[in-house]
C-alpha cells in the first residue's frame, strides 16, 4: 500500500496532544479540515493498533516510521491501555457495531482543533512539474511538504497516554 501521509506526534501533555498530518504523496489530494471530528480517534486508534501488532515500520526516509521506545514497551502500553477493549471491538471486523468507538467521540474527546494548511499549494502543483520530474524532485525533508497541525485534549490523560512525543508513521488512511 502507497503511504499517503505522515502522522507525527508532537507533544503530549496532560490530556492534550498536538501534531502534525503531512500529505506526503500527491495522490493523497486532501488533507484533514477543521471539519473532521473524528480525526483524533482516528490518530489514537491507529497508533493503539500498531503498537499492538507491532506494525511500525522504522526505516530512516520520508515513509519510514519512528517509535521512540522498544516494541515490547509499546505492547505492554496497548495491553494496558483504558480503552484497549473499545479499540479492539473497533477493529474486530465481526464485531456486531462498528461504530462503537465513535459513538462515544463525546465522552473521549473534549475539544479538537486542526490548523490552516501549511505549505500548499504542494511542490508538485508547480507549473511543468510532472513534465520533466525524476524520483529526486521528491524532497526527503518532511518540512517541504503540505501539513496541518493538530491538538486535541482528551476528558481523560489515560485515552491519549500511548501517543508518545517524537513517534510518527505513515499511512495511507484517513482523509476518506
Amino acid at each position: 500500500m502507497t503511504a499517503l501521509y505522515r502522522i507525527s506526534i508532537v507533544e503530549n501533555t496532560d490530556a492534550t496532544v498536538r501534531g502534525r498530518f503531512h500529505m506526503i504523496n500527491p495522490d493523497a489530494g486532501i488533507l484533514p479540515d477543521a471539519d473532521d471530528d473524528i480525526l483524533p480517534l482516528q490518530i489514537m486508534l491507529d497508533a493503539w493498533d500498531r503498537m499492538k501488532r507491532g506494525l511500525f515500520f522504522i526505516a530512516d526516509g520520508l515513509t519510514g516510521d519512528r517509535l521512540p521506545v522498544p516494541f515490547e514497551q509499546a505492547e505492554e502500553i496497548a495491553d494496558a491501555h483504558v480503552l484497549r477493549e473499545a479499540f479492539a471491538e473497533e477493529l474486530d471486523d465481526e464485531a456486531e457495531s462498528d461504530e462503537y468507538l465513535f459513538d462515544r467521540i463525546e465522552e473521549i474527546i473534549e475539544s479538537a482543533e486542526v490548523g490552516e494548511q501549511q505549505n500548499t499549494p504542494g511542490f508538485w502543483e508547480a507549473d511543468g512539474f510532472w513534465d520533466a520530474c525524476t524520483d529526486d524532485d521528491f524532497p526527503e525533508d518532511v518540512a517541504a511538504y503540505p501539513y496541518v497541525e493538530f491538538t486535541f485534549t482528551a476528558t481523560d490523560a489515560h485515552y491519549v497516554a500511548h501517543l508518545i512525543p517524537g513517534t510518527h508513521w505513515s499511512t495511507a488512511q484517513y482523509c476518506d
